[in-house]
């Protein structure tokens, strides 16, 4: 995953997810940095429901069967 801000652009490394309470976490490493990011059942209902509408459901589909 490549996380970009005006600042930095940041190579992440996604090595585990946990469910935490209210939040789903992903932990890995940025660089050399060890880092998380939290996930709100609302902002996964958001991905889902943007990677499920009609229009970009082909394309997601190829997306997640690639190698």
């Amino acid at each position: 995953m490549l996380v970009k801000s005006p600042a930095v652009k940041l190579a992440v490394e996604i090595r585990a997810m946990y469910f935490s309470g209210e939040r789903v976490e992903l932990s890995g490493v940025a660089g050399a940095m060890p880092c998380t990011v939290e996930i709100a059942p609302a902002e996964a209902r958001a991905i889902l429901k943007m990677m499920l509408h009609p229009r970009r459901l082909p394309a997601a589909l190829r997306f997640l069967l690639r190698r």
